[in-house]
């Protein structure tokens, strides 16, 4: 995956958190989003449009709306289709890494 030093992360905890994602992604500023453990993180990675990473738990390039969407359906989240349409109007793009269970939204 790439380098992600430089970027903000939010340790997510409700919809708060993905109100203060929004507003970064809005500004069309990167941030990393760290999910708790019982967050599924299974997504269907060619619906989404996502590339593979350097291993089996990264996808990269990821259709913001379409893998936002499906995170926030299987956990119940509505709040993750707002940042959705948020990240696609930005022109943003979703890295998952499911192993470190984070998602990063970018250029």
């Amino acid at each position: 995956m790439r380098d992600y030093d430089n970027m903000p992360v939010l340790q997510w905890q409700d919809a708060v958190s993905t109100r203060k994602a929004m507003a970064q992604v809005h500004h069309a500023e990167p941030v990393i989003i760290q999910l708790p453990e019982d967050f599924n993180l299974g997504i269907d990675v060619d619906t989404c449009g996502c590339q593979p990473g350097k291993q089996a738990e990264h996808h990269i390039d990821c259709q913001a709306l379409s893998l936002l969407q499906q995170l926030g359906q299987k956990n119940d989240q509505p709040e993750f289709s707002e940042l959705a349409q948020v990240a696609q109007e930005a022109g943003q793009v979703v890295d998952i890494d499911t192993l470190s269970r984070r998602i990063v939204i970018h250029d």
